[in-house]
C-alpha cells in the first residue's frame, strides 16, 4: 500500500489483515536508505515485481520511481531528478511531474508510469532506469491517437495486460 500522507510503504497480510511498514520513515523527505530511514514524500502508487522481490513506488512529492527490496527494505531512486520537470534520460536524468501510478510487464523489464503533470505514460526499464515516453503529447486534452499524438488529462492509474501487448 501507498499510504500517502503518510509517507509510507505499507503491507497489509492478506490472511490475518496485520499492517506492517516496508520503508518510510513517516516523514515527508527523499533520502533512500534502509526501511525507517528511507523517505517518501506523498507515494501514490504501487507495483510488485513478478517474482516478488522488489516494489516499485510512484513517489509523487519527490517526482521519482523508486525501488524498495522486499527482504531487506532496501530503497533506491530508480529513475527522476527529484525536480518537477519533463525529460526522457537514463536515472536522475529523467524528470517527472507527479508520478501517480505504476505497473510493471509481466516479464519485470519495465515499469509503465502515469506522469500525472505532464499527462504522459512512460516506461522505466527496470535494469538501467532509462525513461522513454510511450504515449501521450504533454498537453492536457482527450485525444486518441499514436504515440506523442494521444493526449490524456492527468492520467492516474495504469495497468498491462497479462501478456504485455496492451
Amino acid at each position: 500500500v501507498a499510504d500517502g500522507s503518510n509517507h509510507k510503504i505499507r503491507r497489509v497480510e492478506v490472511a490475518t489483515g496485520a499492517v506492517t511498514t516496508a520503508a518510510g520513515s513517516g516523514t515527508a523527505g527523499s533520502a533512500d536508505g534502509v526501511s525507517g530511514t528511507a523517505q517518501f514524500c506523498y507515494p501514490s502508487g504501487v507495483a510488485i515485481s513478478p517474482d516478488g522481490s522488489a516494489l516499485f513506488v510512484a513517489d509523487n512529492g519527490n517526482h521519482k520511481i523508486r525501488r524498495v527490496e522486499v527482504a531487506t527494505g532496501a530503497v533506491t531512486t530508480l529513475a527522476g531528478s527529484g525536480e518537477e520537470g519533463d525529460a526522457d534520460g537514463v536515472g536522475e536524468a529523467a524528470q517527472f511531474n507527479g508520478p501517480y501510478g505504476v505497473t510493471i510487464s509481466p516479464d519485470g523489464s519495465a515499469l509503465f508510469v502515469a506522469d500525472n503533470g505532464n499527462h504522459k505514460i512512460r516506461r522505466v526499464e527496470v535494469a538501467t532506469g532509462a525513461v522513454t515516453t510511450a504515449a501521450g503529447s504533454g498537453t492536457a486534452g482527450s485525444a486518441d491517437g499514436v504515440s506523442g499524438t494521444a493526449q490524456f488529462c492527468y492520467p492516474s492509474g495504469v495497468a498491462i495486460s497479462p501478456d504485455g501487448s496492451a
